[in-house]
């Protein structure tokens, strides 16, 4: 089954070169600022924040899984962090600006 990962992180002391890097880091994993909306558009995640579909055999192996990767990423950049993941089944989501 395919489930959508919403991750937000908080990096502590860091510069805008870390944030880069983070944002690198977990684009290589699957999690991504940009996705492309059902309209064909491209819509930005909000800052500290990224989005990926990723299939699984369970929500909760899927969720341990990201979890653990965005970890270790962070962990061998030496980032000090606090991250939170949400890993759902049947989704839908929306982007609005203002």
């Amino acid at each position: 089954m395919t489930y959508l990962v919403f991750c937000t992180f908080d990096l502590k002391n860091a510069s805008a070169t870390d944030y880069q890097n983070a944002y690198a880091d977990l684009e290589n994993i699957g999690l991504k600022k940009v996705h492309k909306g059902s309209n064909g558009t491209n819509v930005v995640i909000p800052t500290t924040a990224v989005m990926g579909e990723f299939n699984g055999t369970s929500v909760g192996n899927v969720r341990d899984d990201i979890c653990n990767r965005v970890q270790k990423v962070f962990s061998q950049r030496g980032f000090k962090s606090e991250i939170f993941a949400i890993v759902g089944g049947d989704w839908g989501w929306g982007s609005r600006t203002t």
